[in-house]
């Protein structure tokens, strides 16, 4: 099985070598590592450069001529990719000696999955743990792990980049997009194995509150999204519910030589109960407060907050 890194850079010339350093330090190493870098004003192609010349595996970089921004930065680094199986990076974490060695068997012992998650450990700028990790971070919020969802912890097999790529802009998101696509069809593996050290710093692209140096916990989750009103938040879900429906009938073809038709299928009903629920909540909240809790308890036996948290849902729709 050959290996590929994909890796998307950007003035990150900071950090970048601890990372580098940590391919080369694997149990088992790559095959290749391809790089995209977006346009640095740093020293980030000279650390790069430096680090081809004496790397033990093949290291292909390219520069874009215009700054792509890091969605379609990293879309273009994974179809450069050759391996059966790509890993993304970040370009300023540290991964664990074992982390290519224990993915790759994780595909080996699993056919039918497309797409491997793996925990991360939490850091500060200096790479001190915090204690805590993102999956362990989702699950103390009272999340299930279809929560996690980030870039830097998902591998994915070669055949799936047919399905993923090219990542809408609109995606808000690499990770987001391969995951949410990957989850819908039933083919992705989350792995409580910490893997890497994420390193938390005043410029992450991502500031998700399950990467969070405190501890967390449900309550946290409510200071953070409050009862504030998130219906353009829901109207931006119900798009992308419907680019995701689209990108599984454009591949219907690919799909099928996966095997993965009723998995389609399954997703396509899916993601259109996902739309009427959402627009069902829209819907709710439009109304004055005391005329909600009817509806509320009707869309609650109707099953229409199982695509959400339950009944904290439900006390948020009530209530906000």
């Amino acid at each position: 099985m050959k290996i590929s890194i994909a890796m998307a850079t950007y003035n990150g010339a900071k950090y970048l070598q601890e990372q580098l350093d940590s391919f080369v330090n694997q149990t088992r190493k790559p095959d290749e590592l391809v790089v995209c870098d977006d346009g640095s004003t740093d020293e980030t192609l000279d650390v790069l450069e430096k680090f081809k010349k004496e790397s033990p595996f093949a290291v292909r970089i390219y520069q874009n001529e215009s700054n792509l921004g890091y969605i379609k930065n990293f879309d273009k680094a994974l179809a450069l990719c050759s391996g059966d199986i790509v890993f993304l990076s970040d370009q300023d974490d540290v991964w664990l000696p074992e982390k290519l060695e224990i993915i790759e068997q994780d595909f080996v012992k699993n056919s039918e999955v497309m797409v491997v998650l793996n925990d991360q450990i939490i850091t500060d700028d200096s790479l001190m743990s915090t204690g805590s990790s993102t999956l362990g971070n989702i699950r103390l919020m009272g999340f299930n792990d279809s929560w996690h969802s980030a870039g830097c912890c998902t591998t994915v097999r070669k055949i799936f980049l047919d399905i993923i790529c090219p990542i809408p802009n609109e995606a808000h998101g690499h990770d987001g997009w391969i995951n949410t696509l990957s989850e819908a069809l039933n083919v992705r593996l989350v792995i409580d194995s910490k893997l890497q050290y994420y390193r938390r710093h005043n410029v992450n692209t991502s500031n998700s509150i399950a990467t969070r140096t405190s501890q967390v916990s449900s309550f946290d989750v409510v200071k953070e999204y409050g009862l504030k009103d998130v219906t353009q938040g829901w109207r931006r879900q119900i798009d992308l519910c419907e680019k995701y429906k689209q990108r599984l009938i454009d591949k219907t073809k690919i799909l099928e030589k996966l095997n993965l038709k009723q998995s389609k299928d399954k997703a396509l009903e899916e993601l259109s109960k996902k739309i009427i629920s959402l627009e069902h909540r829209i819907l709710i909240v439009s109304k004055p407060r005391w005329r909600r809790i009817v509806f509320v308890i009707r869309f609650w036996f109707d099953g229409g907050y199982g695509h959400f948290s339950g009944w904290k849902s439900v006390i948020k729709d009530i209530l906000r």
